[in-house]
């Protein structure tokens, strides 16, 4: 064997230790997330994701949820990311798909998302233009829950399709005839752009309100908003529970559970937790209840995976991401812990699947309830933005956060005897986010990222 055949033959050999190095050790991907019970279960069962890729290895960094969107924002804009796959909600996913932070979903794996078993409503949310930004993994809208033996001991009906003020009229039924032992309703007051507010925002297009008009000016001062809210604060001083300013989800939930309302409105990710409770089947569902239209009555969230722009590995981050929201994953769960577990709202084989429908009787009142939002347009009257009970722009939690705060002050402050005291806070919440809107996009002019 001549010099160049010997050169050549070695050559050969190393590429091939190359390849068998590359596919032996791997590529790392390094997986944020938060720790609850689904990720958790996820953890458990990548251990066969890994086996059937020997050559990705998953690195889990789990946080609290407080602190996971702050990290992320930060770690999408380095040139070299700590991770490789994020965990967002919709609000994140196309802000930072957008603005060139996350890569889009390959095209052998997007192919139409919207005709590949996904429920089209929740992968919308994670699209912009043609491009999908991110998977996602668990979804949810808002129904109407209530005690169905309370209601039929005193021989009251609540309607497929409650309205806001029927439910009143329930209400004030029911503690007329209970003697004032039943008519509690179960209300989000706590603080926040996720808590009271996403309430209240269904709310408000409910009663043919906006966020902002087709030019970008607030319309939280106007009439649909004083009506909602006064009706908001009426009824949760007459029915809602004491210091119902300090209860978000996780404390309706307790309290509903308890038997300390009889109807409550809220996720439809609750379904898991009343079907693992004594009185599973003393509780019915019903629709969100809506106003003068059904526009925006209930709201449409979804947590998702994306990939960062920058990083290395985003061909097996998507490899990772694809098979964290399958249906063989959904398999997995239903498998090795039970139907019950399977991550909800994502999946239109979910809700036919027998099983499930077995042990979820809510399951039509979830998928109707999804079904129904439309992520586009969320008010009866013309937006400009997308979202249902978020407006989908950088600046949106923090005048979310700022309104949440004034209207829990005035639910706990509130005195049906006294002067209108939401007419100056809902003109001051109106100026606070046309300056916030105003400033973010002088930022955005000048390509200053501002918020994280």
């Amino acid at each position: 064997m001549n010099s160049n055949a010997a050169l050549f033959q070695y050559s050969l050999r190393i590429m091939a230790l190359s390849v068998i190095s590359v596919s032996t050790f791997g590529e790392t991907v390094s997986v944020a997330t938060v720790a609850n019970d689904d990720m958790l279960r996820m953890q458990t069962l990548s251990q066969q994701f890994e086996r059937a890729n020997p050559g990705i290895k998953l690195e889990w960094n789990v946080v609290d949820e407080s602190v996971l969107r702050l990290m992320q924002s930060r770690d999408s804009k380095r040139d070299q990311p700590r991770y490789d796959v994020y965990t967002v909600g919709m609000l994140e996913a196309t802000l930072w798909g957008g603005s060139g932070r996350l890569s889009s979903v390959p095209a052998d794996m997007s192919g139409d998302l919207s005709q590949s078993g996904w429920i089209s409503e929740i992968i919308t949310g994670f699209q912009v233009g043609n491009q999908y930004y991110g998977l996602p993994f668990y979804g949810e809208s808002s129904i109407t829950y209530f005690r169905k033996d309370v209601f039929s001991r005193y021989n009251l009906t609540v309607p497929e399709q409650p309205t806001w003020t029927g439910l009143e009229q329930l209400l004030n039924e029911l503690t007329t005839r209970s003697g004032g032992a039943h008519g509690r309703i179960c209300l989000r007051g706590k603080p926040g752009w996720g808590e009271n507010m996403a309430l209240v925002s269904t709310l408000v297009n409910s009663f043919g309100g906006r966020w902002y008009d087709t030019e970008w000016r607030s319309t939280i001062d106007s009439p649909q908003w004083h009506s909602a809210i006064n009706f908001y604060l009426r009824l949760q001083h007459q029915y809602g529970l004491p210091e119902a300013w300090l209860n978000g989800y996780t404390e309706n939930l307790a309290a509903f559970l308890r038997g300390d309302c009889d109807v409550w409105v809220d996720s439809t990710a609750a379904g898991g937790a009343l079907a693992a409770h004594p009185d599973y089947l003393k509780i019915d569902y019903r629709q969100a209840p809506h106003e003068v239209t059904d526009t925006g009555a209930n709201w449409l969230w979804a947590w998702g995976f994306s990939v960062p722009e920058q990083s290395p590995v985003k061909a097996a981050a998507w490899e990772f991401v694809e098979w964290a929201t399958s249906e063989t994953y959904q398999q997995l769960v239903a498998d090795d812990y039970g139907i019950q577990y399977v991550p909800p709202g994502t999946r239109v084989a979910l809700y036919d699947n027998a099983d499930y429908r077995q042990y979820a009787a809510f399951s039509d009142a979830t998928i109707t309830a999804i079904q129904s939002t439309d992520f586009n347009q969320s008010s009866v009257q013309p937006v400009p933005y997308r979202g249902v009970q978020f407006v989908q722009t950088a600046e949106f939690q923090q005048v979310g956060n700022h309104l949440g705060g004034l209207l829990a002050h005035l639910l706990e402050q509130y005195d049906p005897n006294e002067l209108d005291t939401v007419a100056p806070t809902l003109q001051a919440a109106n100026d606070f986010a046309n300056a916030a809107h105003r400033i973010a996009r002088y930022l955005d002019k000048r390509d200053i990222d501002a918020y994280e």
